[in-house]
């Protein structure tokens, strides 16, 4: 009877090791993942700002040019 006993306890903590190590793949899996989506938002947000300021200069170069011409 205890033997049964233990040999269960033993199978429920190979039960708990092998999910709690499965969860932690997981999650470390997914902050991987977060962590490249991170860097790569980050990267196209600088690309994003370049783009804006010529975006901004070009318009000031109009706004230059409409003043010239007086309209």
């Amino acid at each position: 009877m205890m033997e049964q006993l233990t040999i269960g306890m033993i199978l429920e903590f190979v039960v708990l090791l092998g999910g709690g190590i499965g969860a932690w793949t997981k999650i470390n899996q997914e902050v991987t993942v977060l962590k490249s989506r991170i860097i790569n938002l980050e990267k196209n947000e600088a690309s994003t700002d370049k783009k804006l300021n010529a975006l901004m200069e070009a318009i000031q170069e109009i706004k230059i040019l409409l003043a010239k011409k007086g309209i």
